[in-house]
């Protein structure tokens, strides 16, 4: 029988259930807090608290994941890693004509924790608190160098002399290439760390837990935690860390730590288990690097000099191959374009591949070179502490030896192989002609520019692994005085494609970093390209099924 033909009160009376569940529904759906989280604190295990300090300047940038969530950085980025200022404390900043005075603009209505509002002198303590001699941060000596002074110049804004022209600095003053936060200038001499970030401190335990309470009155309305309190646990072992989120002590760990020491038979250690477990596997991408780079490539009797055997090199491994075998599908891919860039980077080209795999022309070009079983030497390290290098590089090695090459697997520490590149002339003549090393990128990836001092030109301290060292070093004055971020931007997409023709040195992994989550987390927007901003402020629970 339908309703229709019921009577209007004996329909009613059957309808009113639903009508008082709708009612309540409605009800809930229009309080503030619309979707509750399970857990009102978000726990999570992580295997180091580095320098256990609330001080950035006496800590270095892993330390972040620490004491991060109390602060903000003037310079943005968004969770793909690239500049955003929506996320930063600057609303703009200028570099003037030649990049050597950088105006600086503060948002107005940003609030420290303790409600005092963030005026250009905070800016000016901060710099000069990551610029006094006993700073330890990663950035400050890069700061301390750089910068001249800073001019207060009105209530929000300020500016930043430098000793020269630096098209680059303001990436020192974001979180993927820097660890320097802004800071209270009224904070000085407190014991109780003050910010003006998503989170505020409730309390801590020395070597074994800090604890956060959300911070409602957060002035990005969009990044107000979705929990009200946040955890943090010591866990230093990887195992017992994936056990207590099994058991559901905690909400969230890394499974994976960056520059950590792996097990070369179980490198992502437990990722398979805790994902078959029903967790979910994220975490920020493209944190690392590996890359094979050719020493002595600059001299002219070296095979690393040579076109062909460069692309003879580049094309006879499997990179793909080798991922597959090693890692997880979460926590590696293969790297694509030029050395230089990621995903990350001005001047990453979306549309350059991978290089392909071609064992046949990897033959021909090896042959064009005029290659005559000369002994190629890879230095393997576990160069960060990452043990699974030696594993990737005995594959690399079998690869090589397949398209007809003779190679040498040399194990080394990598002071040794710093004692070879670092003295000039550098120390290679016992493995001549062609040394090559399978390392990680030195050089944090937003800054191209740190990245072409290091590897293609002629400077005191660079790895000299270009073929042209008189190109790089006009590339890097070229780029060095392009103030323009778009212009810049687009002669190194430019250069991107130019190198990647060139086969100056080889791209292999592109490493992530992992996390196991509960499945019912959802929301989290890591910053991509560094293990420490986490934004945990992202992470918003599920709703009770």
């Amino acid at each position: 029988m339908s309703l229709n033909s019921l009577s209007p009160i004996v329909a009613l009376r059957r309808l009113w259930p639903l009508v008082i569940l709708l009612i309540v529904g409605a009800i809930a759906c229009s309080s503030d807090d619309a979707v509750e989280p399970l857990d009102q604190t978000l726990t999570v295990a992580l295997p180091s608290f580095w320098a256990e300090t609330l001080d950035p300047s006496l800590d270095g940038q892993p330390g972040l994941q620490y004491h991060g969530h109390l602060y903000d950085y003037l310079v943005g980025v968004g969770a793909d890693g690239k500049f955003d200022q929506r996320y930063g404390l600057l609303a703009r900043w200028d570099p003037g004509g030649d990049a050597s005075a950088y105006s600086l603009t503060l948002n107005q209505g940003i609030k420290w924790h303790d409600g005092v509002e963030a005026t250009s002198a905070d800016i000016a303590y901060s710099i000069d608190h990551y610029t006094r001699e006993d700073a330890r941060c990663a950035v400050c000596p890069v700061l301390a160098q750089a910068i001249d002074r800073v001019e207060i110049t009105g209530r929000y804004t300020a500016v930043l002399h430098l000793t020269k022209p630096n098209v680059s600095i303001m990436h020192a003053f974001g979180p993927v290439a820097g660890d320097a936060p802004l800071l209270a200038a009224h904070g000085v001499g407190r014991v109780t760390a003050i910010g003006t970030g998503p989170w505020k401190l409730s309390g801590r335990s020395a070597g074994e837990w800090i604890e956060f309470d959300a911070n409602s009155d957060y002035w990005d309305l969009g990044r107000v935690p979705g929990f009200a309190r946040l955890r943090l646990v010591l866990a230093p072992e990887p195992a017992v860390r994936a056990e207590m989120l099994k058991r559901g002590d905690v909400d969230m760990t890394v499974l994976r730590p960056s520059g950590r020491p792996w097990s070369i038979d179980e490198p992502q250690g437990d990722v398979p288990s805790v994902r078959d477990a029903g967790f979910t596997i994220d975490g920020p991408k493209y944190v690392n690097t590996t890359v094979l780079r050719l020493f002595t490539a600059s001299e002219s009797d070296s095979l690393n000099n040579n076109l062909d055997f460069r692309k003879a090199l580049t094309l006879g491994i499997d990179s793909q191959s080798i991922i597959d075998v090693v890692y997880e599908p979460e926590v590696a891919e293969i790297a694509a374009g030029s050395a230089l860039f990621s995903p990350l980077s001005d001047g990453y080209d979306p549309e350059l591949p991978p290089y392909s795999y071609d064992p046949i022309i990897a033959r021909e070009s090896l042959i064009a070179a005029g290659y005559d079983g000369e002994t190629v030497t890879i230095f393997s390290a576990p160069s960060y502490g990452l043990t699974e290098l030696i594993q990737i590089n005995e594959m690399i090695a079998d690869n090589l030896r397949d398209i007809g090459m003779n190679v040498e697997i040399r194990s080394a520490g990598y002071t040794e192989i710093l004692a070879r590149h670092s003295p000039r002339p550098q120390q290679f003549e016992d493995v001549a002609p062609a040394p090559l090393f399978h390392g990680v990128n030195y050089q944090t990836w937003p800054d191209i520019l740190g990245g072409i001092k290091r590897y293609l030109t002629s400077d005191p301290a660079a790895l000299l692994t270009y073929h042209d060292l008189e190109r790089g070093d006009q590339l890097f004055d070229e780029l060095s005085m392009m103030v323009d971020p778009i212009e810049r931007g687009q002669r190194l997409q430019q250069l991107n494609r130019e190198m990647y023709e060139e086969y100056w040195a080889i791209p292999v992994v592109w490493r992530h970093e992992v996390y196991g989550l509960r499945s019912d987390l959802n929301g989290w927007a890591p910053t991509n390209g560094t293990a420490s901003d986490l934004r945990l402020e992202t992470v918003q629970g599920g709703v009770a099924g």
